[in-house]
């Protein structure tokens, strides 16, 4: 149930073609006053999408025409009859009548990260060598005195690729590239 459908009802209720009402009529119908954007015209047009009261008296079989924001008026036309069949509720669109119906059927088993990837070493399908490791690699990867873009541009001169620095640094491919064209770029190649 939406808060504007006092005024719904109130227009249901009504047989005029044309009614004017003020703003502060609404109000009183309502029983709470307009928001600020009252002060806009573009506020009140009719537009299903534009507000949560536009629904209300579109609803009614009303449609807005002649807004006066200035001395706070506003003139109803009747349009046809009520958009809102007897017992449908005009807020929400309608449903597919399947929506819901795999509740409850699936599950995430406990210790699952949704966000992994599913296969850890989809890169090693282009690499069919195992990764190179050396007594430089473990020396690289175990000197406490190097930071880690040290470390990647270590072991690139060593001739490891990318991928294969990225895996035994535990960093992301993206890490080990951006260090690596940076160290390019500043060395103007």
């Amino acid at each position: 149930m939406s808060k504007y459908e006092p005024l719904t009802d109130f227009l249901t209720a009504k047989k005029p073609k044309v009614l004017r009402m003020s703003f502060g009529e609404i109000e009183d119908i309502l029983g709470f006053p307009l928001p600020r954007s009252k002060a806009y015209p573009a506020w009140w047009s009719n537009s299903p999408s534009n507000s949560v009261m536009t629904k209300a008296w579109l609803a009614a079989g009303y449609k807005t025409e002649r807004v006066d924001v200035e001395n706070g008026q506003v003139t109803f036309v009747r349009s046809a009859e009520p958009a809102r069949p007897a017992g449908v509720d005009m807020t929400r669109p309608p449903r597919n009548p399947v929506f819901g119906c795999m509740k409850g059927t699936t599950f995430i088993a406990d210790g699952v990260d949704l966000a992994a990837p599913a296969d850890p070493h989809w890169g090693d399908v282009h690499n069919d060598q195992a990764s190179p490791v050396s007594a430089d690699v473990e020396a690289i990867r175990a000197d406490l005195s190097l930071n880690i873009s040290q470390k990647i541009r270590a072991l690139a001169e060593l001739g490891i690729g990318r991928a294969d620095i990225a895996r035994m640094l535990g960093k992301r491919y993206q890490h080990v590239r951006n260090v690596l064209v940076d160290a390019e770029q500043r060395a103007g190649r």
